[in-house]
This record gives C-alpha cells, sequence and structure tokens, in this order.
C-alpha cells in the first residue's frame, strides 16, 4: 500500500432520465413524493455509463496501473467488458482491463482504487420484474475514482465478510431474487457496526462529520444511519436515485464530496454481504478534483419517462416493431483494425492542409493528398463540440423508440460526423444545435453487442471549441 492513500479524482454519472410513476393501471391514484428511480437509456449498460464516468477522470493512467469495471451486471459473460471500456478511452495497453462481479464489487473497486493500484468505475444498470415492490427503489448511475491525496485521505478502513442469502441472480436470469428483508438486515447491521466501529478506532476518530451509508437492504440502510447518527443527506440522494447495485457506494460517496468541505471527515460504510468501512479526511483540493458536473446537478436536470416507454427499453414489454430486418452483427476484424474510429472517435489530420477527416483514411477528404491517416495524424473527436447541419428523422428504426434523429454535425476543430442523436426528442434537434459525443450501444445483434458515437445536446455553457467533459 502506498504510503499517503486517498482519492485523487472522482466522478458520477447519472442517467438522463428518472421514472417516479410505475402504476400498470393508469387509473390507479398516483403516489405524491414517493421516491424516483435513476434510468439508464435503451443505448447505454454498465459499459457506456463507465466510460462516462472515467472520461473526465482517467486519461493519465498509468501502464502497469488496473482499470477495474465492478457491476452486477455485465453485458458480456466471459470477455471482460472493461475491455472495451479501456479502448474508448484510449488508454495505454498497459494498463489492465479486469472486471469486478457481484454487489460488494462496489466497495472492493473503491478499495483498490483508493490503494492507488487501480482506477476504478463501478457502475449498474438494475432491472426488476414489471411492478416489483422495489420496482423504484432500485437505479442505474456509475461513479469513477482515481487515487491519490487531492480530494481525500483515506485514514482508515475495514472489512468483514459474512455469508448470507440477501440478493442473488442465477446465470441466464434477468432480475434479482430477494430474500426477505426483515431476517438480512439484522446480519447486515450487526456487520455493519462491528466494521465501522473498527474503522474508527483506527482513525482514533470517535465520531465523523458525514455518515454516508450503502447497502442492498434498505432496512439495514436505515437503521445504520440512526446507529451512527448519519443526518441522512446519503438518504436524500438514494431516494432520487434508487439503490444502484455496484455503483451506489460511489455514487454516495462522490455526492458527499461535492458537498464537503476540506479538513472535514467522511464515514463511507457499505453494508452488502459483509460489510466495509472508510473513513476519509476531505482535501484541499477537493474541488478541483471532480471531473464533470455534481450529483446534484444531474439530479435537477433529469426529464422524466414514461412507465411504457421504460418497460420497451428494458425489454420487459414485448411490442410490434418496424417490418424490416434486424441490424446487422459487427465483425471482429473490421472492428480491430479500425478500433481507433469506433471506440475512440479519432479521424486524420492531413500534413499538408491540416483538415479532418472522418472517418479515418489514407487520402485526405479535402485535398486529396495520399498518406494523411499516418499515426502522427490521429486526433481524437470524443471531447469536441460539434454543430448540427442537417437533420434526419427515422421512423423505421429498430431501436425499442418510435423514431430516432439521424444528424450529420461539423466538429469544432475540423471533422464531420454522421450520427444519432441520443438524450433528446427527435423533434427538439435542430440546425445549428451544439452537440457532443457520447459513447453508446447501438444495438445487439448474434449476441455482438455494436458500440459506437452517438451525439448528445451540448451543456447549456459549453463554448465552441471547449472540452466540455470539464464541465462543472
Amino acid at each position: 500500500m502506498p504510503e499517503q492513500p486517498g482519492i485523487d479524482a472522482y466522478a458520477a454519472y447519472l442517467p438522463a432520465y428518472a421514472l417516479d410513476d410505475n402504476r400498470l393501471d393508469p387509473t390507479a391514484p398516483a403516489r405524491a413524493g414517493g421516491p424516483a428511480r435513476s434510468v439508464a437509456g435503451h443505448d447505454e449498460d454498465a459499459v457506456t455509463m463507465a466510460v462516462e464516468a472515467l472520461r473526465h477522470i482517467a486519461a493519465a493512467t498509468p501502464a502497469g496501473r488496473h482499470l477495474l469495471l465492478a457491476t452486477t451486471n455485465a453485458p458480456y459473460e466471459a470477455k471482460t467488458s472493461a475491455g472495451v471500456a479501456h479502448e474508448a478511452l484510449g488508454l495505454d495497453p498497459g494498463v489492465t482491463a479486469l472486471d469486478l462481479r457481484g454487489h460488494r464489487a462496489g466497495a472492493s473497486a473503491l478499495d483498490l482504487a483508493l490503494r492507488g493500484v487501480a482506477t476504478a468505475a463501478l457502475a449498474d444498470v438494475r432491472t426488476t420484474r414489471p411492478g416489483a415492490p422495489d420496482e423504484l427503489a432500485q437505479g442505474d448511475a456509475a461513479a469513477a475514482f482515481v487515487g491519490g491525496r487531492r480530494a481525500a485521505a483515506l485514514l482508515a478502513r475495514a472489512g468483514h465478510t459474512a455469508e448470507v442469502l440477501d440478493r442473488w441472480r442465477l446465470p441466464g436470469e434477468r432480475h434479482d431474487r430477494v430474500w426477505d428483508e426483515r431476517f438480512t438486515a439484522e446480519i447486515l447491521v450487526a456487520a455493519g457496526l462491528h466494521t465501522a466501529h473498527r474503522a474508527l478506532a483506527e482513525a482514533s476518530l470517535d465520531t465523523v462529520d458525514q455518515v454516508v451509508v450503502s447497502s442492498s437492504n434498505p432496512r439495514a440502510a436505515a437503521a445504520l444511519r440512526r446507529a451512527l447518527g448519519g443526518a441522512g443527506q446519503d438518504a436524500a440522494v438514494e431516494r432520487a436515485t434508487g439503490f444502484t447495485g455496484a455503483a451506489h457506494p460511489g455514487l454516495l460517496l462522490a455526492a458527499a464530496l461535492d458537498e464537503a468541505q476540506p479538513g472535514q471527515t467522511i464515514l463511507l460504510l457499505s453494508a452488502t454481504e459483509g460489510a466495509d468501512a472508510f473513513v476519509l479526511r476531505v482535501g484541499d483540493g477537493v474541488r478541483a478534483a471532480r471531473g464533470g458536473p455534481s450529483v446534484r446537478a444531474q439530479l435537477a436536470a433529469r426529464q422524466r419517462v414514461g412507465y411504457g416507454r421504460y418497460l420497451r427499453w428494458r425489454g420487459l414489454l414485448d411490442v410490434q416493431g418496424p417490418a424490416r430486418p434486424a441490424a446487422p452483427a459487427p465483425a471482429a476484424p473490421p472492428m480491430h483494425r479500425r478500433a481507433g474510429w469506433k471506440y475512440r472517435l479519432e479521424g486524420s489530420r492531413c500534413d499538408a492542409c491540416g483538415r479532418v477527416t472522418t472517418p479515418p483514411g489514407r487520402v485526405c477528404a479535402s485535398c486529396g493528398i495520399v498518406g494523411a491517416g499516418t499515426a502522427t495524424g490521429k486526433v481524437s473527436l470524443r471531447e469536441r463540440t460539434a454543430r448540427v447541419v442537417s437533420v434526419t428523422r427515422d421512423h423505421l428504426t429498430t431501436m425499442p423508440e418510435p423514431e430516432v434523429a439521424i444528424v450529420v454535425a461539423d466538429v469544432d476543430g475540423g471533422g464531420r460526423l454522421s450520427a444519432y442523436a441520443t438524450d433528446v426528442a427527435p423533434g427538439d434537434v435542430a440546425v445549428g444545435m451544439a452537440m457532443t459525443p457520447v459513447f453508446r450501444r447501438l444495438w445487439t445483434t448474434d449476441s455482438i453487442h455494436n458500440y459506437f458515437w452517438k451525439l448528445r445536446p451540448a451543456p447549456a455553457d459549453a463554448a465552441p471549441g471547449k472540452d466540455t467533459a470539464d464541465g462543472q
């Protein structure tokens, strides 16, 4: 372990949508003031959300460090899903990409990031059976952490393993199975209190300024907050997002760091299949350490999604699609040959005229000079703003939407993209609109996920040429 473990940089990602009404019968009375859950779009999964969090902070990950993806819902079995995120981020090949699975994986990945041996992404997409009692209590999110001391220093940590049948899912099943929370709560509360007190004793502290509790069991989470003197800010975030699986301890910690003042202390307790406790002291550079918008800002920017639309996105409502064949599956050889374009959105800059050609090629699309596609002429368009020059609305899409917008956009600094628009109603896309690239899943055919970049509306304060990834 390094002498000064802690967090150097962090980021959280919440999808653009929220579900607060899951009534199967629209005539039933609405529940005023009820919980809401964060909802990933139909083109999002654990990998795309991990990329969205990591892209703000992971660029400088050195060779020899690990890239960890912690999730309970990886898009691939057997194949390492973290490898897709590694490619999309353009990390050094010497960075080892690994998956961690299970509800406790989020706390484990965070632990390794705090020790300075890994860059960690915690990401999950949660799905329950329609109308399940906890449907609005499960949500989708991602968080990412890089080890260091700028944001917070690790004062102490403690762990406790308890084999308990709390939440589980067999291979091939879509939904978690849950044991009676009254039984499992007793086990998790006992493990959580024991672990929290051990960590506080190791840090020589009796109390802390903030208590953050994450648990797969809501009864246990409430009891632990009361016992440890939590003020409830973490519970308020959870009520707005739902329990986000492996991502949850990272999401709640990111929200706490967003509001914390330098010098304050934070106890983070994750009570899932045992417990993990971390005591942190907030660093002087905590404000500069955050990548991307705060959790509060992302919560405020979300749009509501209807229940029927959510069910279509999750494949829980079988509806008639367009009378056209499924989109073709991508093939391994061209995906490998064109990884720079497909995963990293790299164009080629011409050495003669300076123009950018997209997709990259050996011949400049502007002046016709051969040799524009050399390795030294590669330029990434991932963090640049693009301006829409034309819009087409596709009413025969094979995606789980009645229509999608396809745009042609000129990239600030050079290059032109033809891409799907996302996180925006097709009718709201207009010529001149500023948009930014985002890594998404186009479709899945023959058990192959086809990932590429889409365009979504840029933040209101995005200036031409500004790197929107650093927007606060």
